[in-house]
C-alpha cells in the first residue's frame, strides 16, 4: 500500500517533465551559458571574442533575461501543447517551512566551505598551490555536485532518465579533469607560498594566475556545454515519446 502511495505521488512529481520541454530549455541554457565560458577560457587575451564572452558572463541582466525567457516559452509551450494532451497535475505543495530550511542548511553548508577555503587560503600556504591545479580539480567538484543533484532529483521524482544524466555528468566532469591533466600542471612560483595573500600580487604570479584562471573557464564551460547537451538530447527523446503516446488532444479525439 505505501509503495503505491509513493508511486501515485512521484507521479506528480514528476509530471513538469514528462514532455521533455524543461529539459531541452534547460538544456539551451546550459549550452549557451558553457559555450560562454568556454570561449572567454580559449579567446585569445583582448580579443574582441574574449571581451565579448567577458561581457556575457559578467553582465547579471543578460542571464536572468536568459532565464525569463525560457520560463515563457515553457509555459507556452505546455499551455499550448502538453496541457491539452494531458491535462494539468498539480502537485500537493510542498510547505514552506520544509522549503526554507532545507535553503537555510543549503547556504550553511556552503558557506562552512568557502570560509574554511578561505581560511585555509590565508593561514596554509600550502593550501595555495591548490589555486594553481584548480583547472584540475574544480570541474570534478562542479560534476559531483551536479550528478548528486541529479541523482536525487530521480530519486525524488521516480525518473531513471535522471539517475544516467548523473552519471553522464560524473564521467564528463572525470573526463575534463583527466584532460586539463594530461595537459600537465601549472609550474608552482615559490611567491604564491611565500607572500601574503594580504600584500599586493607580486608579478610573478599575474602570468600563470590567469593561465590558471583561463583554463577554468575552459574546462568549466565545456563541462557546462556538454551537460545541456545531455539535458537537450534527454528532453528531445522525451519528447518524441511523448508526442508519439498522445498524438493529439483531447478535443482533437472527440
Amino acid at each position: 500500500m505505501n509503495n503505491q502511495i509513493d508511486s501515485a505521488v512521484k507521479v506528480g512529481r514528476r509530471y513538469w517533465f514528462v514532455d521533455g520541454f524543461t529539459e531541452m530549455l534547460g538544456g539551451g541554457l546550459f549550452i549557451l551559458l558553457g559555450g560562454t565560458l568556454l570561449l572567454r577560457g580559449v579567446a585569445p587575451e583582448g580579443s574582441l571574442l574574449a571581451q565579448f564572452a567577458s561581457l556575457a558572463g559578467d553582465v547579471g541582466f543578460i542571464k536572468v533575461i536568459g532565464f525569463m525567457a525560457a520560463g515563457l516559452a515553457l509555459w507556452w509551450l505546455k499551455d499550448r501543447f502538453t496541457y491539452p494532451r494531458t491535462g494539468y497535475i498539480r502537485e500537493k505543495r510542498i510547505p514552506r517551512r520544509q522549503v526554507l530550511v532545507f535553503l537555510r542548511n543549503f547556504f550553511l553548508c556552503m558557506l562552512l566551505i568557502v570560509l574554511a577555503l578561505a581560511a585555509g587560503f590565508f593561514f596554509l600556504p600550502s593550501l595555495r598551490a591548490s589555486i594553481f591545479s584548480m583547472p584540475v580539480w574544480l570541474p570534478l567538484l562542479v560534476s559531483v555536485l551536479w550528478a548528486v543533484l541529479c541523482m536525487l532529483a530521480g530519486r525524488w521524482m521516480g525518473l531513471r532518465r535522471f539517475i544516467v544524466l548523473g552519471v553522464l555528468i560524473l564521467l564528463a566532469g572525470i573526463g575534463i579533469g583527466a584532460w586539463q591533466l594530461g595537459l600537465g600542471l601549472l609550474p608552482l612560483p615559490v611567491e604564491a607560498i611565500q607572500s601574503s595573500p594580504l600584500a599586493a600580487l607580486p608579478e610573478a604570479l599575474r602570468a600563470p594566475l590567469v593561465e590558471s584562471i583561463n583554463r577554468t573557464f575552459a574546462g568549466i564551460g565545456l563541462l557546462t556545454l556538454v551537460t545541456g547537451v545531455f539535458f537537450a538530447l534527454s528532453g528531445l527523446v522525451t519528447f518524441l515519446r511523448y508526442r508519439k503516446e498522445n498524438p493529439a488532444s483531447y478535443e482533437e479525439a472527440a
